[in-house]
């Protein structure tokens, strides 16, 4: 995993944490290396990371072989395959085979899914993370629009070459201005074949949703240290249990359930950044009985267990 933080200037600094199939991380950061062995028996697969930051949000490099369960992210997601297995994404319901001519666009709290090779085959992705703010204020895409009018984006050959010249780019471990630069028009390029699928205008999060939705997305934030049980909150806004679950689902396109394990993952990283607690205290904070359930829950959302994530994000400031 390569973590990246940015100074004043704008530059970044990164280093690079893997693990191989044999559960050997190692860890480097300017002359630091370290070796971290995980608990034996347990079957490994070859992952690693490689994030670079800017003012476009981030932008990771990505050698998975274990699958994504249902999730969804504040920011909009552009998921380009590189090498290996491609898997299949379900985004909102409908299925997008990723290939050399075939990206993936996901709006702001989005659902979607990955299932990647069954025989355990790693694939090679470029995975950006948007921030919407910034794109519509480089696009000039209006505020209530989606940015994305559907899930499968179509791309040429010289697209997706570009594509790969970045990956070998930001995997040289040297971010600069130029490859932010570099990182802000695939973005652009990207964006442009997107617009080609004529976009709709389309309601933004948050936009005319119900106020009872509102209120009970509202609870949630303020509660998402606690174990969370959504019979109260439907009555708290109102509703009987099936007709909450039913018009959030229709509201935001995502389950009661999805959206809070979305809250979850966000404060997690925050902790896993800022935090020097134990484990166990960060699971116990996020309401999980065990650490082990938050080992779990955090690596079929982020694809990397907790302590290899912490170690980066905490050696990169």
């Amino acid at each position: 995993m390569l973590r990246c933080t940015m100074n004043d200037n704008g530059l970044v600094g990164c280093f690079v944490l893997t693990i191989n199939r044999r559960g050997i991380t190692s860890f480097t950061n300017g002359a630091t290396h370290a070796t971290i062995h995980e608990a034996p028996g347990r079957k490994q697969m070859a992952t690693s990371i490689r994030l670079v930051r800017g003012a476009f949000g981030h932008v990771s490099v990505l050698n998975v072989a274990s699958d994504f369960v249902t999730h969804a992210h504040a920011e909009a997601h552009i998921i380009l395959w590189l090498d290996g297995a491609a898997g299949e994404m379900t985004i909102g319901g409908a299925k997008v085979e990723l290939g050399p001519t075939v990206a993936a666009g996901i709006n702001s709290f989005q659902p979607h899914s990955h299932a990647l090779s069954a025989d355990g085959r790693a694939g090679q992705f470029l995975a950006f993370y948007i921030d919407p703010e910034w794109f519509h204020r480089r696009r000039g895409v209006p505020a209530g629009q989606s940015i994305f009018s559907a899930p499968s984006i179509p791309i040429d050959p010289w697209l997706h070459r570009a594509a790969v010249m970045l990956y070998e780019d930001l995997s040289d471990g040297d971010v600069d201005e130029l490859a932010l630069y570099e990182v802000e028009s695939l973005i652009d390029s990207l964006a442009d074949a997107a617009a080609s699928m004529r976009p709709r205008r389309a309601a933004s999060f948050g936009s005319g949703v119900d106020f009872r939705v509102l209120k009970a997305i509202e609870l949630m934030k303020a509660n998402v240290g606690e174990r969370i049980c959504f019979d109260d909150v439907a009555r708290r806004v109102g509703l009987s249990r099936p007709h909450f679950f039913a018009l959030f689902k229709e509201q935001t396109s995502l389950t009661p359930n999805v959206y809070w394990n979305t809250l979850r993952m966000q404060e997690a990283l925050r902790q896993l950044q800022w935090s020097r607690e134990p484990l166990t205290s960060v699971a116990w904070n996020l309401g999980f009985t065990t650490q082990g359930n938050f080992t779990r829950f955090f690596r079929d959302h982020a694809g990397v267990p907790p302590t290899l994530y912490r170690e980066a994000v905490q050696g990169a400031v």
